[in-house]
């Protein structure tokens, strides 16, 4: 969905540039009955519509601009298991054994996006494996013990990587030791939402772009859903608007608010340059709490992500990246320079995690998936999907997350862009004791 009364098209991204066959989507007009109602058309509503085509159920998907419009199709493609909140937070929440059983969901969502590409023959690599985890501060005896306790507690198949292994990969000094996941991996995320959306008009489901909802009216046992031109009539319906629900649901609304986040893509480097610098193709993140996330894409490029903002795109947005990039490998300082800037929404909570649950009998919602990469967006899709279909009740794992209490209206961004210089603050004390 968006604030815009008018759809809008993709934005000038590498991945818009990259993308394959870009299919153009009808809007609705006139009146139309379906089972089941999915409005949004990022990832999560894409991941439940298959969810749900796969299990034999009548599906129409619609979304205001063009599938993938929002941070869906502007990620930085990390393909990585884990909730934005971390694991020693939840498991103070929630318990250890709650957390593995949010673990184990997602070691799932991550295998099942990973499944379809294969049996879907989704186009959307190369897709590589493995995702470093970087240490900015020379504390080797923390990360290692964080590998430990992952180890033991989830059997997750870290490994510890000493200082020297991390700077033949990152020539940086300023990086130390680090962790290697080689479960995770990455993709072209807009490729991989293209290819979803044929897969679920091909098992029969519907998918309208350009289409808004305006208002969600309870009609008997079910629903009406309003839209610029038409309407649809509905047995139960998934709100996966992520940060554009708009005034669809104020209570979803208030719960959470929005941030923004940036991608920078450089113009391809030449490659002998490029690998004395960044020799790996592996997805890489730091351990700061305002990180950088990056990798190195197959035409010699370096895609950048990083920063939090309330206060929308800079005009020297590409200039500010390009500058974190070079603060981190500055014997690139000439022989790099930026193709696209960009910036996006996101959805966040205050603790940090999805939003996913009932609001009322067959009124579902499956949200508020910022910082938390496209594992969990698998996830909410396959609980909500199976929920509704099989009556599963696996979606409770979030009840916790999912009570909608008030996040603090309009001012809650600048609550949390207070918050993030504390983060940059702190991160610049630690970088002093390196």
């Amino acid at each position: 969905m968006s604030n815009a009364s008018q759809s809008q098209e993709y934005l000038e991204t590498y991945y818009r540039d990259t993308l394959h066959h870009d299919n153009k989507r009808a809007s609705l007009k006139g009146d139309i009955q379906t089972d089941i109602c999915v409005i949004g058309g990022g990832l999560a509503g894409l991941s439940t519509a298959i969810g749900l085509t796969e299990k034999n159920k009548d599906v129409t998907l619609i979304e205001a601009n063009r599938i993938g419009w929002g941070a869906s199709g502007r990620n930085g493609g990390f393909v990585a298991k884990g909730f934005a909140a971390g694991y020693r937070p939840l498991v103070k929440k929630v318990g250890l054994e709650h957390t593995k059983a949010l673990h184990k969901l997602a070691n799932h969502g991550r295998a099942q996006i990973k499944e379809r590409i294969k049996k879907y023959n989704i186009n959307c690599g190369p897709i590589i494996d493995g995702v470093l985890g970087v240490s900015w501060n020379n504390h080797p005896e923390t990360v290692r013990e964080y590998v430990d306790w992952m180890r033991e507690s989830f059997n997750a198949p870290l490994e510890f990587w000493e200082k020297e292994k991390i700077r033949d990969l990152c020539k940086t000094e300023q990086y130390f030791d680090g962790f290697y996941s080689p479960e995770d991996y990455q993709f072209h995320p807009l490729n991989y939402v293209h290819g979803l959306a044929k897969e679920i008009e091909e098992q029969g489901g519907k998918i309208f772009e350009s289409t808004r909802a305006i208002k969600i009216h309870e009609k008997g046992s079910g629903y009406k859903v309003e839209t610029p031109q038409g309407t649809i009539k509905c047995n139960q319906v998934v709100l996966c608007c992520s940060i554009y629900v708009d005034d669809l649901n104020k209570k979803l609304k208030y719960a959470a608010f929005p941030v923004y986040t940036y991608v920078m893509v450089t113009k391809p480097i030449d490659p002998d340059i490029l690998d004395q610098a960044l020799n790996t193709n592996y997805s890489i993140f730091d351990n700061r709490y305002a990180q950088d996330y990056y990798r190195r894409l197959p035409d010699n490029r370096i895609l950048w992500g990083g920063r939090v903002s309330v206060s929308g795109v800079p005009e020297n947005l590409a200039k500010i990246m390009l500058k974190d990039l070079l603060k981190v490998y500055p014997q690139l300082e000439g022989a790099v320079e930026a193709e696209y800037a960009w910036g996006g929404e996101l959805c966040y909570a205050p603790h940090k995690m999805p939003q996913i649950g009932e609001l009322k009998p067959g009124y579902w919602y499956n949200t508020c998936f910022g910082g938390h990469g496209l594992v969990p967006t698998a996830v909410g899709g396959d609980v909500v999907s199976s929920a509704i279909a099989e009556g599963d009740e696996r979606y409770k794992l979030f009840e916790p997350f999912s009570k909608l209490n008030f996040a603090g209206g309009p001012l809650s961004p600048y609550v949390a862009q207070s918050v993030y210089y504390l983060w940059r603050a702190r991160d610049l004390l630690i970088s002093l004791n390196k």
